[in-house]
Formats: C-alpha cells, sequence, structure tokens
C-alpha cells in the first residue's frame, strides 16, 4: 500500500523543486517522470512498466485527463481495460484486455486549492513553508552556493543519491505486520477518516520496512506456504506520529496549507486593528476590512490571495 502525495502551494514556492529532490533519493528505475498525461495512457502500458515504481506528474493540470486512471490505480492497484479489436484472421470483432499491474505511489503537484475532493482524499496534502523567514533562508542558500565550484557542488548531492539508491535497492520486499494496530486510536468523527487511517498505518508499515534491516525476520504459513515478515515497533509509530504532525497536523479540516497560512494573517491583522483602537478584547467579528487592505498587510500578490 504505497503512499502518493500531492504538493500544493502558491506558484514560485518550489514545489516542483521539492518533488524533484525528493525523488532524487529514489533509484533511476523506480521513477517514471510524465510531463502530460493523456486520458487513456495509463490504461496502455506495458504490464509491468508501474508495478512498484513511482508516478510522478510534474503538474496536477498534466494529468487532469487522466484522473479517474490515476485514481483507480492508487485505489484498486491496477488498471484493467477492455478494448473491441478486429480480428486479422477471420475480420471478426474481437475484446482484448490489457492490465497495468500496481502497487503503485504517484506524486504530484498543484496550485489550485479547489482540486477535486475524490482526487484529494487519495494523497498525503502537503505544503511548502511560504513564510519571509523560509525565503529569506532560501535566497540566502541560492547566493551561497555560488561561492563553491560547480564541480564540487554537484559531486557532493550524486554522492548523498548514490548512498540512498544502493541502500534501496537492498531492501528485500517482506511483509509488515503492526503487533500495536489495535491498540491505535483516530478520529472516527469525519467521513474522511475511512481513507486517511489506512494511509496512517501505510506510513507506519513504510517507516518500518526501511528498518528492517535491523529487525529480526520472522516467519509464518499463509495458504500453505511460508512468508518472510517483520513486526512494527513502537518507535516505528512515534517517528510516523511525528512525520504527520511536521507534514499534515497543521489542520484538522479541510483547508489547504496555503488557506491556512492566510487565514492566521487575517487574525493578525484583526488582532492588530483592535489593538490600533484600543479594544484588543472586542469581538474580532465586529472588524472589516478589504482585500487591498490584506495585501498591504501580508505582501501577497493579488493572484495569489
Amino acid at each position: 500500500h504505497p503512499l502518493s502525495v500531492l504538493i500544493l502551494s502558491g506558484s514560485g514556492a518550489g514545489k516542483s523543486a521539492l518533488q524533484s529532490v525528493t525523488l532524487g533519493f529514489c533509484p533511476p528505475e523506480d521513477v517514471v517522470r510524465l510531463t502530460s498525461l493523456t486520458g487513456r495512457a495509463l490504461f496502455y502500458q506495458a504490464p509491468t512498466s508501474l508495478r512498484h515504481r513511482v508516478l510522478a506528474l510534474a503538474e496536477a493540470a498534466g494529468g487532469e485527463e487522466a484522473v479517474y486512471a490515476i485514481r483507480s490505480l492508487i485505489s484498486e492497484g491496477e488498471l484493467v481495460v477492455s478494448t473491441t479489436v478486429r480480428d486479422r484472421g477471420s475480420g471478426r470483432p474481437t475484446t482484448v484486455e490489457n492490465r497495468v499491474e500496481g502497487p503503485t505511489a504517484v506524486f504530484c503537484t498543484t496550485t489550485d486549492p479547489r482540486l477535486d475532493p475524490e482526487t484529494r482524499s487519495r494523497f498525503f496534502v502537503i505544503g511548502v513553508d511560504e513564510s519571509a523567514e523560509q525565503t529569506a533562508r532560501i535566497l540566502a542558500w541560492q547566493r551561497r552556493r555560488e561561492s563553491a565550484p560547480d564541480a564540487l557542488r554537484a559531486e557532493e548531492v550524486a554522492a548523498v543519491r548514490r548512498l540512498h539508491w544502493n541502500f534501496q535497492r537492498l531492501l528485500r520486499p517482506l511483509r509488515v505486520v503492526n503487533p500495536y494496530a489495535p491498540r491505535l486510536t483516530y478520529g472516527s468523527g469525519r467521513l474522511q477518516s475511512r481513507r486517511e487511517q489506512p494511509r496512517y498505518l501505510a506510513l507506519i508499515d513504510a517507516v518500518a520496512f526501511l528498518r528492517q534491516m535491523g529487525r529480526a525476520v520472522r516467519t509464518a504459513g499463509v495458504d500453505g506456504a511460508e512468508v518472510d515478515y517483520i513486526e512494527v515497533e513502537l518507535d516505528d509509530i512515534d517517528v510516523a506520529n511525528r512525520l504527520l504532525a511536521a507534514a499534515l497536523g497543521h489542520s484538522p479540516d479541510e483547508l489547504s496549507l496555503p488557506a491556512e497560512s492566510l487565514l492566521a494573517l487575517l487574525h493578525e491583522l484583526v488582532r492588530a486593528r483592535l489593538a490600533e483602537v484600543g479594544l484588543p478584547a472586542a469581538d474580532p467579528r465586529t472588524v472589516t476590512f478589504t482585500r487591498r487592505e490584506v495585501r498591504e498587510f501580508s505582501g501577497w500578490g493579488h493572484s495569489r490571495l
């Protein structure tokens, strides 16, 4: 049950760079990168071309026609299409079936916070830090990287990537069993939890899977065959919880990270207005403001706001 990730942020925030750098840690043979995707293209891929691979789209808009296929690939773990063709010998119509095997992880980016809920619910939706402080750090890094020779920088990056590629190539296809799963809890007040909890459990499994070399490999009989597996430990759950809190814990509702940032700025604007008139304890709902005033206070551009 691989994890799929959607990076949502404003234009120019660095979402494509984040996706590119992240997938750069994966062995090249495990990543299928596409700029655009037509509606039925995935259905006619080679049967094993997407099996245990990452399908990376530069922009969600580039795969709009293929949204149904992407959703099915994530949920069902495979794609099956039946097509009518004419038999060369008899000339009669006949049916041909093509099956594209998964499982497949999907990575994509978007600037549109109004993404189709059916599609959005199948992804971990993460954002990019768009604060002025992060922008200052990025600008400082861009200046700093110019002070080192390009050849040295490229070799350092390549060495780090090779280390990650070789480590991943050594991982065995072991099953993961979570003996603590029955004792875990997840909020049941929202219907979306039915899809969110399996992603949370899969994240725990992924952490344990990456740590397999430090685990005892156990064997169990399943349907007359022996299956090798490892067990989740409490520290794996702790790591998964910290990852969720850092990347996804910004909002218990359906607001995107940019929307959360804007809401926080609006709260700051309202508090500043109340302080100006000497009524810091007044009802914030009595404060009104225009879009222009929000732009001037936040420094955001018109289209981003």
